[in-house]
């Protein structure tokens, strides 16, 4: 919404005051007068009830005032206040509109949430992972879809919201951890609670794993197309692990590839049939 633009509607909202005022007054006016026929004819009679003009209290002031001060100076006083609340009204209208500047989106609309706005999002619940503060209320996400938190280097991310994360998360987790922070200042209060594993294959304390294991060494189990002259399904098992299949373009040599799969899948084979041997 401009901020020039002319609100109509607080405007008219002063005048009704200062009209509802003036023609309270009026009224309480004639009734405290016993509507003597002075005082004119009425505007309107409904019900049985006299309605005059609004300004005529202005008029019967100036002409019977006189005969009864008492009367017309509670009037007065009726009519006067009409101007202290429209003047109320219009510094509260003031207030409110300034405070909808704030969200002029004139030169964009990115803004902090309210509490509102991230408690209907979701964001406040009590598990998920850690996003950041609002007050005394942490911001989590415990949705499907994914965080992604980009920030300098040394501005607060693992402290921040992957520890906070990691102490708080309930269920498994996989950390790529290269620096090593997250396992020194998480793993055991996740312990505590489940198994955790550190892999780095740099680490002598790493834990190990190793993938030719699972190649089965009877080779009467793993022929295809039975008989001695069957070819072993290792083969296929070696060099998926070895060289995981992925898709080449149409237009790149496919030998190049198998070679390269070859070289790297034949020591593992070689190393297999010699403790076979």
């Amino acid at each position: 919404m401009p901020t020039t633009k002319i609100l109509w509607g607080q405007i008219l909202i002063v005048f009704g005051i200062v009209i509802a005022t003036t023609w309270a007054a009026t009224q309480w006016t004639a009734a405290a007068l016993g509507h003597q026929p002075q005082l004119g004819p009425p505007w309107l009679v409904v019900f049985g009830h006299h309605l005059y003009s609004p300004p005529a209290f202005f008029w019967w002031w100036f002409a019977y005032n006189a005969y009864a001060p008492q009367v017309f100076l509670r009037g007065a006083v009726i009519a006067v206040s009409g101007g202290f609340l429209a003047v109320a009204a219009a510094i509260g209208l003031s207030v409110w509109r300034a405070r909808e500047a704030r969200q002029v989106a004139t030169y964009g609309a990115a803004r902090w949430a309210s509490p509102d706005e991230a408690r209907a999002a979701g964001l406040l619940g009590p598990d998920g992972v850690v996003l950041g503060k609002l007050g005394r209320s942490y911001l989590r996400h415990d949705g499907s879809e994914h965080v992604l938190c980009f920030a300098p280097t040394r501005s607060g991310k693992g402290v921040g919201l992957v520890v906070p994360t990691l102490l708080t998360w309930p269920g498994s987790a996989i950390v790529h951890d290269i620096k090593g922070e997250n396992w020194i200042l998480t793993a055991g209060f996740r312990a505590r609670f489940g198994r955790v594993l550190l892999f780095d294959p740099t680490n002598t304390a790493s834990s190990a794993y190793n993938p030719l294991i699972e190649v089965r060494r009877d080779q009467s189990q793993f022929l295809v197309g039975g008989g001695p002259n069957g070819l072993p399904h290792n083969i296929d098992f070696i060099e998926e692990i070895s060289a995981p299949t992925r898709k080449v373009r149409r237009t790149t040599p496919t030998q190049w590839p198998s070679k390269a799969r070859l070289s790297v899948s034949a020591p593992p084979m070689d190393i297999g049939s010699a403790l076979d041997g």
